[in-house]
């Protein structure tokens, strides 16, 4: 079930953190949550997990701290979702991702084990990039340089990847063998991290009548 407003789905939030179960006919319930919360110091109970994202806008992406994300937000992995459904989270972002089966279906976004860049949007710094697009690993392209000044003769060095040198005295160096310098490290390029789950606003939950 979803709710017509982010007005509604705060309210409920509130009435949730409280620990009251939701009664549509009972229109005291925000007054009694009120109360509840000051009461308590403002801390809620069991359910205060929900409070501060279920009124977030349809199509805002959020990083949750467990791996499923609360009611009226779906988790960022590229599935396939109803555009009659989810029809608000369809206007808001269309099919950027993906347009499903091009008649009744589009896609979430899938951030699984991505990370997130800014949209460069014209200020030059990932130029030429386009809106939702992917990029691979990359390194910035440099150079590799070496000072051979205090060499003495049959010290050896690496003038790159594939040659082997051997310094001597009458012509500074020659390279005397061919090879490969054995290769370290994993399947990506990557800093530290932590991983947590994304997950998009899709709509505003409301409670259920009794």
């Amino acid at each position: 079930m979803q709710c017509n407003t982010p007005v509604g789905s705060e309210v409920l939030n509130v009435v949730l953190a409280a620990n009251i179960t939701p009664d549509r006919q009972d229109d005291t319930q925000l007054l009694q949550a009120i109360n509840t919360l000051i009461a308590g110091g403002g801390s809620g109970g069991g359910n205060s997990g929900n409070v501060g994202g279920s009124g977030a806008e349809i199509g805002s992406v959020t990083a949750f701290a467990m791996p499923t994300p609360p009611e009226g937000w779906l988790v960022c992995d590229g599935s396939e979702v109803s555009r009659t459904d989810y029809a608000d989270l369809f206007t808001s972002i269309g099919t950027i991702w993906g347009a499903g089966d091009e008649v009744s279906t589009f896609n979430l976004p899938d951030l699984r084990g991505e990370f997130l860049r800014g949209f460069d949007g014209s200020r030059g710094v990932d130029v030429d990039r386009v809106f939702g697009s992917s990029q691979s690993d990359e390194f910035k392209e440099h150079n590799h340089t070496g000072d051979f000044n205090g060499l003495s003769q049959g010290m050896a060095y690496v003038v790159n990847s594939s040659n082997i040198g051997m310094y001597t005295a009458d012509n500074g160096y020659r390279t005397v063998k061919t090879g490969n310098v054995p290769a370290e490290g994993g399947v990506e390029t990557r800093p530290r991290n932590i991983a947590m789950t994304y997950a998009i606003k899709a709509f505003y939950p409301v409670a259920t009548s009794d």
